[in-house]
């Protein structure tokens, strides 16, 4: 006999979709797939939809056009999921700087700030120089060969990107600090809250 996976029964009028927000490289994409697969939800991943869309990767994007044309990208591909059901919808991390982004996540459905100290980010980083070339803003810190210089290089920049953002990020409907958890153990935890806080069905 099959094993039937039994997923948790979210209201779905109060979770229609899930936005999950955070910094570059804060594990959004890990924790969304683990999460995904403990509630039922299909991902969406917004850079990816672009580049499918566009037809070119972020990095050629950000090279051929510049940061403001990607922003725009960004707020058309918002703007073209709005009919979208039962996903976790990843933004990049600089989607949260457009007010009209915030909007249309809104809309889409409840957010979750995953809040991974810089301190960790940076590691993840440094560990893992490949993950540079994804992230057009912090890429020429792959052409530091001093890990020292190469790691002050992503403090100040990943700095510079937490002013503009994190107030953005602070509005979000839940918040998750978990730093140096597993994925699977975090997107338990958002699991978790997410049913604690599901509002009664007569309320």
């Amino acid at each position: 006999m099959k094993k039937v996976l039994e997923y948790p029964t979210l209201n779905r009028k109060q979770f229609p979709n899930l936005v999950v927000v955070g910094a570059t490289a804060s594990g959004k994409t890990t924790v969304a797939y683990q999460l995904a697969r403990l509630i039922g939800f299909g991902v969406l991943d917004l850079d990816d939809w672009i580049e499918k869309k566009q037809g070119r990767r972020i990095e050629d994007i950000f090279a051929q056009e510049g940061e403001e044309a990607f922003r725009q990208m960004e707020t058309e591909a918002l703007e073209a999921i709005g009919g979208i059901l039962n996903h976790i919808i990843i933004p990049g991390a600089g989607a949260v700087e457009r007010e009209e982004n915030m909007e249309l996540m809104r809309r889409l459905g409840p957010t979750i700030w995953l809040a991974t100290p810089m301190s960790e980010v940076v590691y993840r980083l440094l560990q893992r120089p490949e993950e540079l070339e994804k992230r057009p803003m912090l890429i020429a810190a792959k052409e530091i060969p001093d890990r020292q210089q190469r790691q002050a290089y992503l403090e100040e920049r990943l700095s510079q990107m937490e002013q503009r953002r994190v107030d953005r990020y602070r509005q979000a409907d839940y918040a998750m600090t978990i730093s140096f958890a597993t994925a699977g153990t975090c997107a338990q935890f958002i699991k978790n809250l997410l049913l604690a806080s599901e509002a009664p069905e007569n309320a």
